[in-house]
């Protein structure tokens, strides 16, 4: 057995193959802020990874990234030595071929730093085969992902029979880091746990397809739309347990389980002859078509992200540090008001501190397009994503819903039913597109609303008995602003036609019941609204002008010291605000 080293946290990791895990990894990887290295001997590898990094950015969890900054932290590396000579950690992705593994690991282990963790995509084979040519072969671990690795948290776990377990411990700790969760296998399985049950469910599949019980699009629906909701939720064992009411697993197993025997014998056993093969590929060619894959990736990158959001955001088991459920959340309550009964920790908040034990921080911004005071704090922290790294995730806040109820004029009233279209606009965007569209149309709506030559500009201009009537006659051109705004996005033109929608509106309150409270009575004051690595959320910082450079490094680093101190409460100023002065 090998004696694991002291180990620092991961800053440079060796990706060893430019396929689709290893693009994945290295997606993930760069996000949190880590340098990659990709070892790669194709010729065309830098533009693979450069191409992989624009397609899979918009996916990553947490809002996408821009894949331009995401390739400040990249290298290519053809040559294997040189490529792991400093890493921190190595993760293989090369075909599941023994004896290329094998030799592969014998180079990178005389290569690599002793301390090195050194990590294999495999999905079948076991970690002393791998490492049997080595001088070390307990330094080999199984970090085995479900594709895509960038946006699915699990990773099975499995060190050899003379690892260390310390060595393990390091492997499962480096990736709850990047936002996994890992599970450790007590002991080796041929093709490990998620591909044993993956595999029985599409032999089903298949069976049922072939028999002509459902087409292949009917079998994903029932999956999709059934097994799958349920499985998000809770695991098989659970979902069985909690079917048998009161008396949980035990008295589901009294009444199903002797009849479990015969469901099993009646399960199919199709055969994977060359005319299974050919049909099913022809179904799916009818089902998906034969292009469109990368649309299809962002859209299936689209829709996970979403599960693992909401069920974040509900306390889903599995967000514990080690993988396992840290017991009941209470529920969120969605209502007209603003308050909310949710205070415990999330796997979104577990997943900030990791980020930020990695040197990343992450600010989670509510803001309503049409507010200028949002608009110039929002300007101030991207200026310091440039700068620092930081990732900034963008949430709806609805002023007009925030007001709704409230007493106010009626000159008011109809400037507040203005704000509803813009706000309705970004809520069916990041519905149909995903956070990173959020983000660019928010950029698109604020340059043309505030910037200097904004359809806002006169209001800056308006004395303060008049402010109320020139804005309101600016709202006439919001409409305009939106539909322009869409195209300089690249999103579609249809997505003004939601401004009228109140389906939003139920998407608009649960986005403001997702503002953390640290468990403390929740009382929205308005935007923006700041959160640093998933701690509560505070009002502000309310700025009159945009600050850039070192200045607004200066700022950011007051507003880390005090928003991440669990001393500090609030801070308040007296006095009337000025008008708020946009530079850019």
């Amino acid at each position: 057995m090998n004696t694991a080293p002291d180990r620092p946290a991961p800053r440079t990791v060796a990706v060893l193959g430019a396929g689709v895990i290893g693009l994945s990894w290295t997606a993930l990887f760069l996000a949190h802020g880590l340098r990659v290295r990709v070892h790669s001997r194709r010729a065309d590898a830098r533009a693979t990874v450069t191409a992989a990094l624009e397609r899979m950015a918009p996916g990553l969890p947490g809002g996408g990234r821009d894949p331009h900054r995401l390739t400040r932290l990249l290298e290519i590396e053809p040559d294997l030595e040189r490529a792991v000579r400093d890493a921190d950690a190595v993760q293989e992705n090369l075909p599941d071929d023994l004896e290329l593994k094998r030799d592969l690991f014998r180079r990178v282990g005389a290569a690599a730093p002793p301390a090195a963790l050194l990590l294999s995509s495999t999905s079948r084979l076991l970690p002393d085969a791998m490492g049997a040519a080595m001088a070390d072969p307990g330094r080999v671990v199984v970090g085995h992902p479900l594709n895509p690795p960038h946006v699915v948290p699990l990773v099975e776990v499995l060190g050899g029979s003379r690892t260390d377990p310390a060595t393990v411990e390091a492997c499962a700790a480096f990736y709850r880091s990047v936002g996994r969760t890992p599970v450790v296998l007590r002991r080796p399985v041929p093709r490990f746990v998620a591909n044993r049950i993956q595999a029985a469910v599409l032999r089903e599949s298949v069976h049922l397809v072939e028999e002509g019980v459902v087409t292949m699009a009917e079998l994903d629906t029932v999956v999709s739309r059934g097994l799958g909701v349920r499985w998000a939720a809770v695991g098989p064992f659970e979902a069985f347990h909690l079917g048998g009411g009161e008396g949980g697993l035990r008295r589901w197993l009294a009444a199903a389980g002797p009849g479990m025997d015969g469901a099993w014998r009646d399960l199919g056993r199709p055969r994977m002859t060359a005319r299974t093969i050919e049909h099913l590929a022809d179904a799916a060619d009818q089902t998906y078509g034969k292009d469109g894959y990368a649309h299809r990736a962002a859209a299936r990158d689209a829709r996970q992200n979403a599960v693992l959001e909401a069920l974040a955001r509900a306390g889903a088991p599995g967000d514990g540090p080690d993988g396992t459920a840290t017991g009941e959340r209470p529920s969120m309550k969605h209502t007209e008001t603003t308050e909310t009964t949710e205070t415990a920790e999330t796997a979104e908040v577990a997943e900030n501190g990791a980020a930020a034990e990695a040197g990343r921080d992450t600010v989670d911004f509510w803001f309503d397009p049409l507010c200028p005071w949002a608009w110039i704090t929002s300007r101030w922290i991207t200026e310091v994503a440039a700068l620092r790294p930081l990732t900034v995730r963008w949430h709806e806040m609805s002023l007009a819903l925030l007001n709704s109820g409230t007493e106010m004029s009626e000159q008011r009233r109809r400037m507040l039913d203005a704000y509803w279209g813009p706000i309705r606009v970004v809520a069916a965007t990041r519905h149909a597109h995903g956070d990173e569209a959020v983000g660019r149309l928010y950029t698109a709506l604020g340059g043309r609303l505030h910037a200097p030559d904004g359809i806002f500009a006169p209001v800056r201009d308006a004395t303060a008995d008049t402010w109320q009537q020139v804005m309101a006659e600016s709202m006439a051109g919001v409409g305009a602003v939106v539909e322009a705004a869409l195209r300089d996005a690249g999103l579609p033109a249809a997505l003004a036609e939601e401004a009228d929608s109140e389906r939003w509106d139920d998407a608009l309150r649960a986005s403001h019941a997702r503002v953390p409270s640290d468990g403390l009575r929740r009382e929205l004051i308005g935007v923006p609204a700041v959160s640093v690595n998933g701690r509560a959320a505070h009002f502000g910082p309310v700025l009159s002008e945009i600050p850039t450079g070192e200045r607004a490094l200066r700022l950011w680093d007051a507003l880390h010291t005090l928003a991440t101190d669990p001393a500090f409460f609030e801070l308040k100023r007296c006095s009337d605000r000025p008008e708020p002065r946009t530079v850019r």
